[in-house]
């Protein structure tokens, strides 16, 4: 992952240098400077890009809508074991549907420290389904942020 980030920083960096340069670089000088800063990036501390600590997930098909606003009696705390959330979702369609609730733990405006999903399953036309999860995520003063789906059931 920290490859990743390095090598996208690394184009992203050369580009901005050769888009604002007022003369054209040889080939050999474009190798040079993506080489000094490949170096450059290499030396950073290893600390500058903070990991993930757990993400889980398993994409589902099918056509699905946004419903953050079908989940009530939200609830995030932080306890022995981790991070416990709840939350209620209620189905406002005249049809059965699945709920996936994405929960991701962030730590400030948008280090994501944890990302894991739950589902609701089959849950009746304007009936309700619970959610309860546990995140084992030592880390203190973190902030839950939740992305919420709904589909046909088994989509």
């Amino acid at each position: 992952m920290r490859n990743m980030w390095r090598t996208a920083f690394v184009a992203a960096t050369v580009m901005t240098f050769a888009a604002c340069s007022d003369l054209p670089l040889t080939d050999g000088e474009s190798k040079q400077a993506a080489g000094d800063l490949m170096a450059l990036t290499a030396a950073l501390p290893a600390t500058t890009i903070p990991d993930i600590y757990d993400a889980v997930h398993t994409p589902a098909s099918g056509e699905f809508v946004g419903a953050l606003v079908d989940i009530s009696a939200h609830t995030c705390a932080q306890g022995a074991d981790g991070w416990r959330v709840t939350g209620t979702a209620t189905n406002p369609t005249g049809n059965s549907v699945d709920y996936r609730v994405y929960i991701g733990l962030l730590n400030g405006i948008s280090t994501t420290r944890a990302l894991v999903e739950t589902e609701v399953l089959n849950v009746a036309a304007g009936g309700t389904g619970d959610f309860d999860m546990l995140i084992a995520m030592p880390e203190d003063d973190l902030r839950c942020v939740l992305r919420v789906e709904r589909r046909n059931p088994g989509a």
